[in-house]
């Protein structure tokens, strides 16, 4: 798992979607996550809220988080003064959660490459460009 590194670290910056600050909230690229999940719902540009949240497990523990929306999440990172602009689709909308996840297998549906070496981990999109690094 990659932890993106928070303000005034040299690795990934994850941008509040509305304010364009750093957020709050931890993001971590998870190779066991099923699906994106976003704890802020400041981070949906299109949500649905579901009429009854669901319930799933937490993964390798015996608690549980509710889902209570899904829609298309939008972050900007920050990676060597550039600006990225990431977008989610499908994503779900946990506010139990502690933190931001997000799903490998999800990504490389999509394409995007992750690799995960002794330093972290490099999110890359289809045409090499490099939109996450974390550690």
């Amino acid at each position: 798992m990659g932890v993106l590194a928070r303000s005034g670290e040299p690795e990934t910056v994850v941008l509040n979607t509305i304010q364009n600050k750093p957020s709050e909230v931890p993001t971590l690229i998870d190779s066991g996550a099923s699906d994106h999940c976003f704890v802020d719902k400041a981070s949906f540009i299109n949500l649905e809220l579901l009429h009854r949240p669901i319930t799933r497990l937490a993964a390798g523990k015996e608690s549980t988080f509710k889902v209570i929306g899904k829609g298309k999440a939008k972050i900007h990172t920050m990676i060597n003064n550039t600006r990225e602009s990431i977008t989610f689709e499908n994503a779900l909308y946990t506010p139990e959660l502690r933190s931001n996840l997000i799903s490998v297998s999800k990504l490389g549906e999509k394409g995007t490459s992750v690799t995960f070496d002794n330093n972290g981990a490099l999110v890359k999109l289809v045409d090499g460009n490099t939109v996450i690094k974390a550690k």
